[in-house]
């Protein structure tokens, strides 16, 4: 019996290769640190990113870069590797749009069941991923999981509330994936304002993980 969750949006990773410049390299030889990291990015009327946003409220204009997300007017949550040398310029070497919707209340949620919609909570779709990291910054909860799959079709999440203060990951896997390999997943959730304290909680291959923030 396949289950497919309503009103839940694919996660459509887009990714941009931006070359970094070598230039650092006469310089001494010296090659400056590559970072990995959550950051926002604002793109204009044609898809551009214009600008980013890092977690520590630092802005930077990478107009210059030539970077498409093909999203136009809006800011999207990504993952980027990026060089941020003191004094020069912000260079990105990467960068990918991450799920990032904000958190439906669990009873909101339908499921559709041969053709026939339900409003179960019981029912959402909580198929197993393992966990890496998480962790807060930037306003957002911020997920790293390891997704067991043989690129079979697409996963589709969903961040769900279960109750106030709790969180979860709604996990819908392809009828047709399997589990030959770990593909490594980034999401983040944007925290609801005014929400001080909260759990968040991943079904994983030994049962439910649960951490407090």
């Amino acid at each position: 019996m396949r289950k497919l969750l309503t009103d839940i949006l694919c996660v459509a990773f887009v990714v941009c290769l931006v070359a970094c410049s070598e230039e650092d390299d006469d310089a001494g030889g010296y090659i400056p640190p590559y970072i990995t990291d959550f950051l926002v990015a604002s793109t204009d009327a044609d898809g551009k990113v214009v600008s980013v946003r890092l977690d520590d409220g630092t802005t930077y204009n990478v107009a210059s870069q030539k970077v498409d997300l093909e999203r136009k007017d809006t800011l999207l949550r990504c993952m980027a590797t990026y060089t941020q040398e003191k004094g020069k310029d912000f260079k990105l070497c990467s960068i990918q749009s991450v799920y990032s919707n904000k958190p439906r209340k669990a009873t909101s949620l339908y499921v559709l069941i041969d053709g026939k919609l339900y409003q179960n909570v019981s029912l959402l779709p909580r198929e197993p991923m393992k966990v890496i990291s998480m962790w807060k910054s930037g306003g957002y909860l911020n997920l790293h999981l390891g997704l067991m799959t043989t690129d079979q079709g697409v996963h589709q999440y969903v961040f769900c509330e279960d109750s106030v203060g709790h969180y979860s990951l709604l996990h819908l896997r392809p009828a047709y994936d399997g589990t030959a390999y770990t593909e490594h997943v980034y999401l983040s959730m944007p925290i609801p304002e005014g929400l001080d304290h909260f759990t968040f909680t991943v079904r994983t291959y030994d049962g439910d993980y649960t951490r407090e923030f």
